[in-house]
């Protein structure tokens, strides 16, 4: 007899533990994670993500979101250092904000939204993280890292 998930009514394979078909976004998420604001620099957010070994960072002011800056967008935005002289690739990245690239409006969930559910639109969407908000503020970042996270316990534990 197949389970089904009592949120989605997907179907589940033998076995998966009630525990697991009740994980939460919240579960699994990256707290606090890195962030920046809108009138820093590309620069920073090149040194960010190598320091953080990261590839998305939340774009915050007072606490609330206002897009995300992806590792692709700002590679894309990076001046190229073949056609361009070592001043004038610093000058770009320290001139240019983060808010200039950045992803506005950028698609969320909140703490208690399925796992499967964000690892649904994660999927379908091909994108890499989805900033968590509790009451409109930042509380997390849900990446496919910490997806990956999340089915390796679950594979731990259920035998």
């Amino acid at each position: 007899m197949e389970t089904r998930c009592p949120r989605c009514g997907a179907g589940l394979p033998e076995g998966v533990p009630a525990w697991a078909r009740q994980m939460t976004v919240g579960q699994a998420m990256t707290r606090e994670p890195a962030t920046l604001a809108p009138e820093d620099p590309l620069m920073r957010a090149v040194e960010l993500m190598r320091a953080r070994a990261i590839r998305r960072i939340p774009i915050v002011a007072g606490g609330r979101l206002l897009g995300i800056l992806a590792h692709g967008d700002l590679n894309r935005a990076q001046p190229s250092a073949l056609s361009a002289s070592q001043e004038e690739f610093d000058r770009v990245m320290e001139t240019i904000p983060v808010s200039r690239i950045m992803i506005t409006n950028p698609v969320t969930v909140a703490e208690e939204t399925s796992l499967l559910e964000a690892a649904h639109t994660l999927h379908s969407t091909k994108f890499g993280g989805l900033p968590v908000l509790r009451d409109g503020k930042l509380v997390g970042i849900l990446t496919d890292t910490d997806v990956i996270g999340a089915l390796v316990q679950l594979l731990r534990q259920s035998g």
